[in-house]
């Protein structure tokens, strides 16, 4: 893992990929357009629950445990349905997740296929995975969460970190990002786990949140006042040493006490019953809590949203770098 593209990915860039970015700059350009000149509440940014169906049983997720719920995992159907009304509402970004969102079948349709679907209708699609099935998928940007060093990681993540670390080193996917949710046990562990990766370079970069207490059965492992601020104050020394965090530095300092403006609206959430519910992530899925908040992708958008260049640079080297 670097903080620059390798020489693969700089000789990658095919027609097809100049044209994706340009008509991806444009489609941005017109949302801002659309938001900051016309006062239209589109949202950027879409979080899409597939399933609550999952094949670990992570102690600071509360989704697993509503597997057995009669809607728990998306039809086809429902799912393409769901992606064609975001798009109508002016949606750029599709965000799957779960549960397991590499569980996610139905009939004759995988996970790849909606995936597929999605690509032509938006600017970009991602997803989240806990990285235990292999890494190879048509997302342009593919999240693995990895929560610690292998003792910390199979403490918090069911035991995956060596089936999660051997997909890693697998993988030939061009735009991989580790996603670490910081937490009380884990948030001095953030400089080792950054070491290992050193020796994976499908690994692009790190993006950081907070864990979020949802108040829903999870482990308490929210952090408290005095250790978030040492958790980021420890996180932008990383960053100012030169390791990959993707994270903005003025956002992470506005999560020490969340005193930042957050457009709410610029979300909106997709769960497995195909409702469509805009604005905080948290909304039909926990106690909403702006204090406690740690999700550092609505502050980076809304700090977009705000013009910040800092939250802008850190969007393009998120979902535009390897265009």
């Amino acid at each position: 893992m670097t903080g620059n593209n390798n020489q693969t990915e700089k000789t990658h860039t095919t027609q097809l990929s100049g044209n994706h970015g340009i008509l991806g700059i444009a489609s941005l350009v017109d949302f801002f357009f659309r938001r900051k000149i016309l006062g239209r509440p589109i949202p950027l940014l879409a979080s899409f629950k597939l399933t609550y169906q999952c094949n670990l049983r992570c102690g600071g997720c509360p989704y697993h445990m509503r597997a057995a719920d009669e809607h728990s995992h998306m039809s086809w159907k429902t799912a393409t349905r769901a992606l064609r009304e975001l798009h109508h509402r002016g949606t750029r970004i599709v965000v799957f997740e779960g549960g397991e969102p590499f569980l996610w079948s139905d009939g004759i349709h995988n996970f790849n296929d909606l995936v597929e679907y999605a690509k032509n209708l938006f600017f970009r699609v991602a997803v989240t995975t806990n990285g235990t099935y292999p890494l190879a998928s048509p997302v342009d940007v593919l999240w693995v969460s990895l929560d610690g060093s292998k003792d910390l990681h199979d403490r918090l993540r069911s035991r995956s970190f060596d089936r999660v670390w051997n997909n890693l080193a697998a993988t030939d996917h061009r735009n991989i990002l580790v996603h670490y949710t910081v937490n009380r046990e884990n948030w001095r562990d953030l400089e080792r786990l950054i070491e290992l990766l050193k020796n994976v370079p499908a690994v692009r970069g790190i993006t950081v949140q907070f864990f979020y207490p949802y108040g829903q059965g999870e482990a308490p492992l929210a952090l408290s006042g005095r250790e978030r601020r040492s958790a980021i104050e420890h996180i932008l020394d990383l960053k100012r040493n030169g390791h990959p965090i993707l994270n903005s530095t003025g956002r992470l300092k506005a999560m020490i006490d969340n005193s930042w403006t957050c457009h709410d609206d610029i979300l909106i959430n997709v769960d497995p019953d195909g409702s469509i519910t805009p604005g905080c992530y948290v909304k039909n899925r926990g106690t909403v809590s702006c204090r406690d908040c740690g999700f550092t992708p609505v502050a980076e958008a809304s700090g977009a949203l705000d013009l910040l260049p800092s939250s802008i640079i850190a969007g393009y080297r998120i979902f535009m770098k390897n265009s």
